[in-house]
């Protein structure tokens, strides 16, 4: 009679849902080095601009994305876990300004504003510059609902939208921004 009263007692806990986890991405539709960066919040959303501006302030190359603010409290307890533990800058990143885009690159595949749901962040050795990555990632939320009800623990393969390479003090300012205390 007791073990009946257990495995009734135990019936009635809810079943922990299966977890549908990250694999990190193979490939990456673009790969680029920034040296500045602007955050531009909106209604809804943040813009995240990147360039590379060399020290004649020529900018050379950008790319910005889209995340949306339901993305950024999602990731908020981990980038700030990370942020933590990275601390903050130690030098000022130059405050920069991204110039407008010009009719021509409307048509190019970097005109487009890729919406980001993950952020992979992470950083080398203490050899000085020390180099850092922020990984931008975006996968179907549906696709991972779908996984959800499997019901056991399933991986995804995001998209790789784009792999940037910065000094660590960059990525610290742009955590800094994206969460001020």
């Amino acid at each position: 009679m007791l073990n009946l009263k257990k495995r009734m007692a135990a019936s009635k806990k809810p079943a922990k849902p299966p977890v549908v986890g990250l694999r990190h991405p193979v490939q990456y539709v673009l790969s680029f080095l920034a040296n500045r960066f602007a955050v531009a919040r909106e209604d809804g959303f943040v813009l995240a601009h990147f360039g590379l501006v060399t020290k004649a302030d020529v900018l050379i190359d950008r790319f910005t994305v889209v995340i949306t603010d339901n993305t950024l409290k999602t990731l908020k307890e981990n980038l700030v876990k990370y942020s933590d533990e990275v601390g903050l800058p130690k030098k000022e990143i130059p405050k920069w300004l991204p110039p407008a885009r010009k009719a021509e690159e409307s048509i190019s595949l970097l005109s487009y504003l890729p919406v980001v749901d993950f952020l992979h962040l992470c950083h080398g050795n203490d050899v000085d510059p020390v180099d850092a990555e922020i990984c931008f990632w975006s996968y179907s939320q549906a696709y991972a609902s779908d996984l959800s009800r499997v019901g056991k623990d399933q991986t995804l393969m995001p998209w790789g939208i784009a792999l940037m390479r910065c000094e660590i003090d960059l990525q610290r300012a742009f955590l800094a921004e994206l969460y001020p205390v």
